[in-house]
């Protein structure tokens, strides 16, 4: 009778295992069939100006990344300013807008006077054995819109938009033409995979593939002469899919330059186009 029970008890183990087994497998091979078969497509979009001195009577014209659309005949861009954020920009005093000039999209920052944004310099404070991080005394950041012994840090000014979903799978292998990129741009040569620096502005990593591309950039300021300006933008195209884990694969554009002086025309300025990285 007991060995009777045992078995009993025994087999009904075994069905509650094999059921959770079951209701477990299940689950995750729906969950896998569902995220293997949809992907996350997004954009991102970065710049980052900084200036060492004031300038005066101020128009930037900053490509932005945009793809001709024939249904409009014009370029569009994915880059929506209602949903950028900004830091150390002097939001009273600089206009940020997209302005079309000759069809294509530009970001226009104008103002009366663009002011440098310094800092002072953390010391970074060691944590003693058994002490606790809270305890140790909060950072002091001073600002100034000058250079001083007490503010030597030139910090950046940023715009940062968050990733914007398009509704089709980025072609990150082959993005001219059909994905956006800064514009009017202009190929200038091929990377050759040896990686290192392509200029003193750019590095990029051995094996990587892409372009050498060359951008306008139109600036019409007034500064002293060895002021330095400094401007940085970046856009960034990936896929996302779940296959037993996250996989991801990119293609991103890079421009960064330093005008010195005075500015008033349009300046050929060099970045980076990166394409194919990830996992296909």
């Amino acid at each position: 009778m007991t060995r009777l029970v045992r078995k009993k008890r025994l087999l009904i183990i075994a069905a509650t295992a094999l059921a959770a087994f079951s209701i477990v497998f299940a689950a995750l091979t729906v969950g896998l069939l569902y995220y293997s078969g949809s992907s996350r497509p997004s954009y991102h979009y970065s710049l980052t100006l900084s200036t060492s001195g004031p300038i005066e009577d101020a128009v930037l014209l900053i490509p932005l990344p945009s793809r001709y659309d024939p249904d409009s005949g014009t370029n569009v861009t994915p880059v929506n300013m209602s949903l950028a954020s900004f830091t150390n920009f002097d939001g009273e005093n600089i206009s940020v807008k997209v302005e079309h000039i000759g069809g294509i999209p530009v970001l226009n920052i104008s103002a009366d006077r663009i002011d440098p944004v310094y800092t002072n310099r953390i010391v970074p404070i060691g944590i003693m054995p058994g002490q606790n991080e809270s305890e140790l005394p909060k950072p002091t950041h001073v600002y100034s819109n000058r250079y001083s012994e007490e503010t030597p840090v030139l910090v950046d000014m940023e715009l940062h938009l968050p990733g914007i979903s398009p509704d089709h799978d980025i072609e990150t292998r082959a993005p001219i033409g059909v994905e956006p990129l800064f514009m009017p741009c202009r190929v200038i040569g091929n990377l050759d995979g040896s990686g290192g620096f392509v200029d003193k502005n750019h590095y990029v990593s051995p094996g990587s593939t892409g372009y050498i591309v060359e951008v306008p950039f139109t600036l019409s300021f007034d500064a002293d002469d060895e002021n330095v300006l400094t401007i940085s933008s970046g856009f960034l195209g990936t896929n996302q899919r779940w296959i037993l884990g996250w996989q991801s694969n990119s293609y991103s554009e890079s421009l960064r330059h330093e005008f010195t002086g005075p500015c008033n025309g349009t300046y050929p300025t060099r970045g980076i186009l990166l394409t194919g990285k990830g996992v296909y």
